[in-house]
């Protein structure tokens, strides 16, 4: 459930005209499952938009949303969210969650200065709104796996802003939030987990849809 509040605080909300939802929205159909069965629920994943296959749930329940303010979900929350109070051991959960809602990690090439060689590298982002939610996940990154502090980015003309890492720094950063024998997460991002053994590496992007 920390990997669930992680995900809809980056791609949720939440409104109580009529009666009272929480939604979560998202491209991953995989990850909807896996949150229907995390809620033991059989609410139907439904498309927002055919064109960009978003797909979205929306849960009716008072108490859902009650629990949700309690830890510190709010509404209109893009640019005002705040890092929540998370339990240490469920640190990993609730960032993967973040992460796989509004994260991304790729490779990048480019010609190195010094000796002119094609470079390949690994790349991750968070990107929030709230400039206080990366601000306090930078902190709790450092704290936890000793992830430098930096400057956070600015894109989309100053609406969004990015914490990003590079290389070595992102390795570490995969493996503390895609640890061995995670319970719930997107497939397509942990194949980037440098420590999968080929073998599951392999089965992962033969699975992926």
């Amino acid at each position: 459930m920390a990997y669930v509040l992680g995900f809809w605080f980056a791609d949720g909300y939440m409104r109580k005209e009529k009666s009272y939802r929480v939604t979560f929205s998202g491209k991953d159909k995989e990850i909807f499952v896996q949150i229907l069965k995390a809620f033991k629920s059989n609410h139907p994943i439904r498309l927002t938009d055919k064109k960009d296959n978003c797909y979205f749930i929306s849960l009716c329940s008072k108490k859902l949303y009650g629990e949700l303010i309690r830890l510190g979900g709010l509404r209109c929350k893009s640019r005002v969210i705040r890092f929540p109070y998370v339990p240490r051991k469920f640190l990993p959960d609730f960032i993967r969650g973040y992460f796989d809602g509004d994260g991304s990690v790729f490779f990048v090439k480019y010609i190195r200065t010094k000796d002119k060689r094609l470079t390949r590298e690994l790349r991750t982002n968070f990107t929030s709104g709230s400039r206080e939610f990366l601000d306090e996940l930078m902190k709790v990154l450092h704290n936890e796996i000793n992830l430098p502090l930096k400057k956070l980015g600015v894109f989309n003309n100053g609406s969004s802003l990015k914490l990003g890492y590079g290389m070595k720094d992102s390795d570490t950063l995969l493996n503390y939030m895609y640890y061995k024998g995670f319970l719930i997460g997107l497939k397509r991002k942990a194949i980037f987990v440098s420590k999968i053994p080929s073998y599951q590496r392999h089965n992962l992007y033969k699975n992926l849809s």
